[in-house]
């Protein structure tokens, strides 16, 4: 398994429940991102879980997921998971909410419908809209959950279960007469019989597969507002936000409740797409963007706009943080077979956190018996390439 994020620890956690000799390659989170050459976008706390996705596969992935949670919990002895419940809102009805019903019925999830900003104050009253909107309201188990701590549940289930880890980056995968031979960045090399690539937004990188994946990276910034501790608990329940509200500088902001953070302050995560977002297929242009800080030009319309929401709240600080997301041209994940033995699972498209206990479960099933599980197809899956 190449890939040490939401994906990769995922799919492994299943291989090692059903196989021998299952390893994960890839590198912790740096600590420095200035030096770095490896990166992700689950160095977080906090993703937003929503239940009812755009499509009824991305939805089954969601079910998957959130059903799959309790026990994940249990058997590390991590929790990573709150059910404080998601709100979706729009300026008009959209494609979106015009397919809840039908896929609310077929999944049997329950949702509540809002029909302007007054009964969305009914809920979170926290919020404040300077436009008249419509939505959803799906309870728990949507809610957020954080995603390093997911990794970390995911790795500790993996090793329980005899899963090995090597802490270094892949940087090559080649033929060899038994399989699949595997060198690291510090020159290990690695015997496979089978090599599973989830290396997110980096795969298509170094010379991990013999294609070059038809996959679009595009920078993506949050921001982090500070809040007092006393806020964070008034705000404990505060629902997830996906408001797809479409300004010429901006659209699409999600929001996530107060958590805190590692160095022990409580935030406010909200992030959007802005019209200067970074659009790159070269990994120069990617590690740049990691390494430097020019995500800090994103802050003002991130700033005003979480101000907007939250006309009551007297922040502490401000400061931004840099991510990516991998776009497929079938808008679903690359959950396929390059070669005979050489995988892939990877393109979430946004959707990682939510869905990546789904994908693992239908990537590990299609490595251990070239099957996909009922209820996909292996046209959700596909690979594009170039």
């Amino acid at each position: 398994m190449i890939g040490k994020g939401l994906i990769g620890t995922a799919t492994a956690k299943y291989l090692a429940k059903s196989s021998d000799s299952v390893l994960i390659i890839g590198p912790d989170e740096p600590t420095d991102f200035s030096s770095a050459t490896m990166f992700a976008s689950h160095y977080d706390q906090a993703r937003a879980q929503r239940i009812i996705n755009f499509t009824p596969m991305w939805t089954q992935l969601s079910v998957d997921s959130v059903n799959a949670y309790p026990g994940l919990e249990a058997e590390s002895g991590i929790t990573f998971h709150n059910g404080a419940g998601c709100i979706y809102l729009a300026e008009s009805k959209d494609e979106y909410l015009a397919s809840v019903p039908a896929q609310a019925k077929q999944f049997n999830l329950p949702y509540q419908v809002l029909e302007n900003a007054s009964d969305v104050a009914k809920l979170a009253p926290e919020f404040a809209f300077d436009r008249e909107v419509q939505g959803i309201y799906e309870p728990g188990p949507a809610g957020t959950i954080n995603p390093r701590a997911l990794v970390q549940a995911q790795l500790a289930v993996f090793e329980k279960s005899g899963g090995s880890v090597i802490r270094d980056v892949a940087t090559d995968v080649s033929r060899n007469d038994s399989g699949w031979l595997v060198t690291t960045a510090t020159g290990e090399q690695i015997r496979a019989t089978n090599v599973v690539v989830a290396g997110g937004s980096f795969s298509n990188y170094h010379n991990l597969l013999p294609v070059t994946l038809d996959i679009l990276v595009k920078s993506e910034v949050v921001i982090l507002a500070q809040v007092s501790a006393e806020q964070a608990g008034a705000l404990a329940n505060l629902p997830s936000l996906l408001y797809e509200i479409h300004e010429p500088d901006f659209d699409g902001i999600y929001l996530m409740r107060p958590v805190q953070y590692p160095d022990g302050n409580w935030y406010l995560k909200m992030g959007m797409n802005q019209r200067i977002d970074l659009f790159t297929n070269s990994l120069t242009e990617l590690n740049a963007w990691f390494q430097g800080q020019a995500h800090a030009q994103y802050l003002p319309i991130l700033q005003r706009e979480i101000e907007k929401l939250f006309p009551t709240i007297n922040f502490l600080s401000f400061q931004t943080k840099p991510c990516v997301i991998s776009r497929t041209t079938t808008l679903n994940p690359y959950i396929d077979v390059i070669e005979p033995g050489l995988f892939v699972a990877t393109g979430c498209n946004g959707y990682s956190a939510m869905t990546s206990d789904g994908q693992g479960k239908v990537a590990a099933n299609l490595v251990l018996t070239g099957q996909y599980p009922a209820g996909y197809q292996a046209s959700d899956f596909m690979v594009v390439t170039k």
